[in-house]
């Protein structure tokens, strides 16, 4: 009998020890699924449902469906939220902080590090975020980011023709300014006219009593959008206030406003 004592204690101390490794290992966890919510662990091949709680490991996967958001919290209670149909990989980078890649999709960021903690980075396909206390949003697919600051400040460096090499130069973004990277502007000009083409599908009465109203001031805005873009290396870019009253009509931004005062 007491042998067997002895060996449920080792065991269980076994299993603590287990448990006791993984949570060192953790580096965050799905706090506010909403909709259909998937990760996918490293090396691992499906998908398995998000759960309330579930621990996030270095080079996991969070993937979001439509009509689907998906809170994430870090240590020191970094919070990233991801909006539908996104993708973002969970890394640990080798400074020993949080680097999130996203190729496509959106998400903001509610990141208030005390001075001396780690770091938290964000990838896209065109650029590197890195913030240590502040309040941003981003949506990003292959050719563009645009990255909206609320508070604090960002600092963010584009990549190179090859896409992995950051660039000397780099932007600071203060709260209340938009910043649009481009990589191929030729194809960033057929992004913007399929969403008006997407737009007269959706809203074609509208948009038809819109274009008899004033065309030339359209395509006149339109033409003034291409031209406020720069250039600095291989990348395009256009930088500027953007408007607060409007911007708190999206959905998108009420909401994590309101899961931003619940921290």
């Amino acid at each position: 009998m007491k042998t067997i004592s002895l060996f449920v204690m080792v065991f269980l101390m076994f299993i603590y020890c287990l448990a006791d490794d993984t949570d060192k290992n953790q580096l965050g966890k799905i706090t506010f699924p909403i909709g259909d919510n998937f990760v996918k662990s490293a090396g691992k091949s499906k998908w398995k449902q998000a759960e309330y709680k579930m621990a996030l490991h270095d080079r996991d996967k969070v993937k979001t469906a439509k009509q689907s958001r998906c809170e994430i919290t870090f240590q020191n209670k970094k919070v990233m939220r991801v909006g539908e149909n996104s993708i973002v990989e969970i890394n640990k980078d080798e400074a020993g902080g949080e680097e999130v890649k996203m190729n496509k999709g959106r998400a903001w960021l509610s990141l208030f590090l005390p001075k001396g903690k780690n770091r938290f980075r964000l990838r896209t396909p065109s650029s590197v975020c890195g913030v240590r206390g502040t309040v941003y949003r981003l949506e990003c697919d292959s050719n563009q980011t645009t990255y909206r600051c609320y508070q604090g400040a960002l600092a963010i460096t584009p990549f190179e023709e090859d896409g992995e090499t950051l660039s000397d130069s780099s932007f600071s973004v203060n709260a209340g300014e938009e910043l649009i990277l481009v990589m191929d502007f030729e194809e960033y000009k057929k992004q913007q006219l399929k969403a008006i083409e997407d737009f007269k599908q959706k809203e074609m009465d509208d948009f038809e009593r819109f274009k008899q109203q004033d065309q030339e001031q359209f395509d006149d805005m339109v033409q003034k959008d291409y031209e406020a873009f720069q250039k600095m290396s291989n990348i395009n870019y256009k930088q500027e206030k953007f408007d607060l009253k409007e911007d708190l009509k999206s959905d998108w931004v009420k909401w994590n406003q309101e899961r931003d005062n619940l921290i």
